[in-house]
């Protein structure tokens, strides 16, 4: 008889560029767009996943984070990574198009403005109990985390998903998933570039989230909008100011 081979298969490639992290989003976006990875499906442990990449375990993290953040994939705490529920509505030309191709910085910055402050005026007027509650958490979770940018970082990003899911508007929220990646790698460099200036900008910033928060608490959707525009533009002049700074 001859012997079968033990081996498992998989659809994972060994990654062998440059860019490692980037390489490790890219296979796992084909994998998605081409039904291998399902939507609900849990993907392997993140050791498992170093080894079927053949990377270590902090570029996979770093591959991981923003497809968490524009909402592709889904953590569950103790329970993994899974592809997100929603993750179909994902699969269409236009979006991968936007998330290939939106790079510069200032049509991000135009995209995010247009967006967002239109996201705030309506989560005024539509979010539910149970967004408010979820909103004035990650609020906390910033408050919480005012001397490590990271994990500030997320629930930074929470914050803005969180509003754009009070708008009840499934449209608006996939578009603002589909660049919010990009906008936390933007958002992260504003912390980085300055790390001696991290904690007082992140308590900037926290005052401005909880601004916007009132607002919508209080169903005042031209203050909410008034709000987020304001918080938007001081974070892009912010992020100009310490590039413009490091290039000196």
């Amino acid at each position: 008889m001859t012997p079968t081979s033990t081996a498992p298969t998989t659809p994972f490639r060994q990654i062998k560029r440059a860019r490692v992290s980037d390489a490790i989003v890219e296979q796992l976006l084909q994998l998605i767009s081409a039904g291998i990875l399902e939507p609900g499906k849990r993907l392997p442990s993140e050791r498992d996943l170093c080894k079927r990449f053949g990377v270590g375990r902090t570029s996979v993290r770093e591959a991981l984070k923003p497809l968490i953040s524009m909402g592709i994939l889904e953590g569950r705490v103790g329970s993994g990574t899974y592809v997100s529920a929603e993750t179909g509505q994902f699969q269409k030309p236009l979006a991968w198009g936007l998330l290939r191709d939106l790079n510069g910085q200032d049509d991000l910055v135009e995209t995010r403005h247009m967006l967002e402050t239109n996201a705030a005026h309506w989560a005024a007027l539509r979010a539910k109990p149970e967004n408010l509650a979820a909103i004035e958490a990650s609020i906390q979770g910033m408050a919480d985390h005012l001397q490590q940018p990271a994990e500030f970082q997320d629930h930074d990003a929470a914050f803005h998903f969180e509003i754009a899911r009070a708008t009840q508007n499934q449209i608006l929220y996939r578009l603002i998933n589909v660049i919010r990646g990009q906008i936390q790698t933007w958002i992260g460099e504003r912390l980085t570039l300055a790390p001696n200036r991290a904690e007082a900008l992140a308590r900037t910033s926290l005052a401005q989230h909880r601004e916007i928060f009132a607002a919508i608490k209080t169903a005042d959707a031209a203050a909410a909008r008034t709000a987020m525009d304001h918080h938007i533009q001081t974070a892009t002049q912010d992020l100009h100011r310490l590039e413009t700074a490091r290039k000196r």
